[in-house]
């Protein structure tokens, strides 16, 4: 996508301008100067209020997928960009005035660029070592022996709101599966990812929901039933036992890249508590009725169901207190932010939700997930989210929270991102079916490419198999209690029947009563140290091409890799900056190299522990493999010792890539010492663990070394505060400066909590992007976080421009519905179109003015058709306040320099006798007095 430079010479002279806050040479103070400063063939950069709108216009449709797309001038990273509403543009604000004088302009929308052959791995690896693994007696995708009745759900197309996503209303539509002959189950939803929503002939729905035709478009179009994808495991955990709902989320879908700042996730997740409220109506047998505003009708649950399912069969069947949640790509990160948005309810509303499978999801907000048990599937050969993010779900939140639940990631070996759900892969449906690998970077590697005769990709039979298998123990261990099957989850090397043909790993966070850590390699520890020929430091985070760009306290855990190769570490879309998975890198240059670790007095005594656990990488200096020998030592010296290639050889082999850029991946791996494996050795106190060369040279990463017993742990039903960011409103001003956002707690709680506040379009950041670590002490609600501004002397086209911020990665708390808000720049110098937008003052301290009450507005005067003087305090000097008699407008008038604002008006003579509310509203703080005047 990259295109010529038509407009160089005029590009230079207004980024002078620009830059310097002259005047366009040639114009006078009236004339409407031209606010477009660079422009290509098919893309502009043209100056609004507080920067800059960067706007890239495409030649083909943007594909329907998971993916976020980005926008980059001169190949330099600027950040996620909004897609317009007919899906033909994209565009971005930034205040960094570099972008003035922009040559190119590219996305990544449709793919990388093809990787540099010279950073291309030279040693081909198509395989990936294995001990032989235990084979499991119970299969837990094993029909059961209850009848599944099934029957869909249809309120309607606008039957409720979604979350965030600009007032509009979506479906609640899905399908339920209910085993005959049993009293109250379990319940487990499922919620599908991002795919196209309507298909027929003709171009995209114009209306994007709900799919139909128009006067404009009037080819018929279909809806796509994603939600039908997931048949093969909602009939076995439902022959087994448990009630499960698939949810449909179309209009999520066909809204949310455009209208969403957190592209969808919390409406997502919203619409699974609506689902889950729907259902807590049908087992108490009171009434369900939607309206739909799309047919303006109310559509009760009898007539909303068709098949074998009555409202009666549900009454007095389903657990709410016993709900799991699986959502698959960007449901992924929903049903992430389902469990978060739950647990912001007060514990009596809250529904229980007891466990969470993120399938091969996104997290572009780094949600931290408390309190529940959490398995995240990756599939390694994900054409879509390639880089596997969402190991940050379970990275972020294992030591983030006093909970004791487990978490666990499942790498699947072959597995695509499509393959999943059976509506989205080829021959399951008539149209937006695909094998996402074969759009990917570097499609033809031997290792994914599904025609090599080196390929470890699994059919669409076997990955819907192993879909169901992993789906369905999940919960059947999580809600049911089947123990049988937590060695797929807690790190084991075991393998079912039903997927023999796979290599699945999984690493594991042990609940907290079931651990004690030696050490995290989180962070610089005195009991750490480094012998011989070896360095060992605690890095973090991807920097280089690509990476995090703003100073970091820690040194990156990588500068080479492409960021697909680093789930760990690659940058989050609305996180971008914030630091990522702490870990300890030891490199060594001979035998001689060493790490040892002094065992704290709490992990000495092992006796009743089940076994040593640490998490462990080859880096990307290694070129096939190397080893390491792990020697655990007691109080009185003796030692045991086994080279890591005989605990667990993946562990210390670089995975299996060739030629795409996308693999070779760095993923940890776990390595197991059974303690009744330490013979000889007094488990009651040990000493010391080593970690010693057992190659020439090497490096590896290491992390979580831990003693443990394998368990689920409980979820213990808690409210969580949230973390939300305060919408900001300043003038442009006219030079660079600096204001700031408030991020806000919304209950004072007695441990510390910590977030990452990012602003996107803030220039410190080569990329675009500002981040500050916030944190709360205990009993503070409120943080001031300075932001970076672009202010200028022209005028642009723009009344105002919004910013988006965040506030992510939470820890001791969760992220809030208003975890993103916006820094709004007004324009101060006059618009070349339009009504410039009212004056929003000058800030004072934002803690202060969130915490500002309501005041009282005074009123002089309440004879309707005669003179009335209302006036207030509180307000910024210089704002534009609004006062208003209920909804009429009275007029407005700026405060002045002590925020004292008076207005005198004539209130209409029409104005009903009685009582009425009159108001007065700051257009930059926010601020309202109110006043209760009888009028005569």
């Amino acid at each position: 996508m990259r295109q010529p430079d038509l407009t160089r010479s005029r590009r230079i002279a207004a980024v002078v301008a620009v830059v310097l806050g002259l005047s366009v040479p040639g114009g006078t103070a009236a004339a409407a100067p031209d606010t477009t400063v660079a422009a290509g063939t098919q893309w502009t950069v043209t100056r609004v209020a507080g920067g800059f709108r960067v706007t890239l216009r495409l030649d083909r449709d943007l594909p329907v997928t998971s993916g976020a797309p980005t926008l980059s001038v001169d190949g330099r990273l600027l950040g996620p960009a909004t897609e317009s509403a007919d899906g033909r543009s994209l565009s971005l604000v930034t205040n960094d005035p570099s972008v003035a004088g922009a040559g190119t302009v590219t996305t990544d929308a449709f793919g990388p660029e093809p990787e540099p052959a010279a950073r291309r791995a030279t040693t081909p690896r198509t395989d990936l070592p294995r001990l032989t693994p235990e084979t499991l007696r119970t299969d837990p995708s094993t029909p059961g022996p209850y009848r599944v009745a099934e029957a869909v759900y249809d309120f309607g197309d606008q039957a409720v709101p979604m979350l965030n996503i600009g007032g509009l209303r979506g479906e609640m539509t899905g399908k339920l599966y209910l085993p005959a002959g049993r009293g109250r189950v379990p319940v487990v939803v499922f919620m599908h990812g991002r795919h196209t929503s309507c298909y027929g002939s003709g171009a995209a729905n114009p209306a994007r929901w709900p799919c139909r035709a128009t006067p404009d478009s009037p080819e018929q179009r279909f809806t796509i039933p994603s939600y039908l994808g997931y048949e093969a495991p909602a009939r076995a955990l439902a022959s087994n036992g448990y009630a499960v709902i698939s949810v449909s989320a179309n209009a999520i879908n066909a809204n949310d890249n455009q209208l969403a700042a957190d592209y969808g996730a919390q409406a997502r997740g919203q619409l699974i508590l609506d689902t889950l409220e729907m259902l807590r109506k049908a087992d108490a047998g009171t009434p369900v009725v939607f309206h739909d505003a799309f047919t303006d009708r109310d559509v009760d649950l009898r007539a909303a169901l068709t098949g074998d399912l009555t409202p009666a069969a549900l009454r007095g069947r389903l657990d709410l207190r016993d709900i799991g949640i699986m959502g698959h790509s960007r449901g992924g990160e929903g049903v992430v932010a389902a469990s978060t948005l739950n647990d912001a309810l007060p514990v009596g509303r809250q529904f229980g939700i007891r466990a969470v499978l993120p399938l091969a999801p996104v997290d572009y907000d780094r949600i931290s997930l408390p309190n529940v048990a959490t398995a995240t599937v990756l599939p390694y050969c994900d054409g879509d989210v390639e880089n596997l993010m969402g190991q940050h779900i379970v990275d972020d939140s294992r030591h983030g929270f006093a909970d004791d639940v487990l978490r666990s990631a499942v790498l699947v070996m072959g597995g695509n991102h499509n393959f999943f759900n059976s509506v989205w892969t080829p021959g399951g449906w008539p149209a937006g079916t695909g094998d996402d690998w074969l759009a990917a970077s570097g499609a033809d590697d031997p290792v994914c490419a599904p025609a090599s005769p080196t390929t470890t990709r699994l059919t669409p039979a076997q990955q819907m198999q192993v879909g169901t298998t992993y789906l369905a123990g999940f919960f059947r261990l999580t809600l049911g209690g089947e123990k049988a099957f937590l060695p797929l989850f807690d790190g084991s090397n075991v393998m079912v029947p039903s997927t023999s043909f796979a290599h699945i790993t999984s690493t594991a966070t042990q609940p907290a009563r079931s651990r004690v850590d030696i050490t995290t390699f989180e962070r610089p520890d005195g009991a750490v140290r480094a012998a011989g020929d070896a360095t060992a430091e605690v890095c973090a985070s991807m920097g280089g091409d690509g990476g995090v760009t703003v100073p970091q306290p820690m040194p990156f855990c990588t500068t080479t890799l492409n960021q697909a190769a680093v789930p760990h570490w690659s940058p989050a879309t609305w996180a971008f900056d914030s630091p990522s998975s702490p870990m300890l890198h030891l490199r060594w240059t001979s035998p001689s190299g060493r790490v040892t670790v002094a065992v704290p007095p709490a992990a000495r005594d092992v006796r009743r522990f089940q076994q040593l656990s640490v998490k462990m990488a080859a880096d990307e200096t290694v070129s096939t493999a190397t080893d390491l020998t792990v020697t655990v030592v007691d109080r009185r010296g003796r030692t045991w010792s086994s080279p890591v290639t005989a605990l667990n050889p993946a562990a210390v082999t670089r995975m299996p890539g060739v030629s795409s850029p996308w693999l070779r991946k760095v993923i940890l791996q776990q390595v197991t010492i059974p303690v009744r494996a330490l013979s000889g050795l007094d488990t009651g106190d040990l000493r010391e663990v080593r970690f010693t060369a057992g190659a020439p040279t090497g490096g590896v990463y290491l992390s979580d070394l831990s003693v443990e017993n394998r368990a689920v742990g409980a979820r213990v039903p808690a409210r969580q505060a949230t973390v939300d960011v305060v919408p900001a409103n300043v003038e442009e001003g006219s030079a660079a400066g600096t204001t700031e956002v408030a991020a806000v707690l919304s209950e004072r709680v007695g441990h510390p909590v910590v977030a990452y506040v990012s602003v996107f379009g803030a220039a410190t950041g080569r990329a675009g992007v500002t981040m500050r670590k916030v944190t709360f002490a205990p009993g503070q609600t409120c943080v001031a976080v300075p932001v970076p501004t672009y202010g200028d002397t022209l005028p642009s086209a723009t009344p105002t421009t919004s910013f988006k911020v965040s506030a992510t990665n939470v820890s001791g708390a969760v992220m809030g519905d208003n975890g993103f808000g916006t820094l709004t720049v007004r324009e101060d110098d006059g618009v070349t179109t339009g009504t410039p937008a009212p004056e929003v003052g000058v800030p004072g301290d934002v803690c202060a003015e969130y915490a500002r009450a309501p005041g009282r507005l005074e009123v002089v005067g309440t004879t309707a058709g005669r003179p009335t003087t209302l006036s207030a305090g509180g307000y910024r000097p210089g704002e534009s306040v609004d006062f208003r008699l209920a909804s009429t407008s009275l007029g407005r008038t700026a405060a002045d320099a002590r925020g004292r604002v008076t207005l005198t008006t004539t209130v209409p003579a029409d104005t009903p006798r009685g009582r009425a509310q009159v108001s007065a509203t700051g257009a930059g703080s926010r601020h309202t007095t109110t006043a209760t005047v009888v009028f005569r």
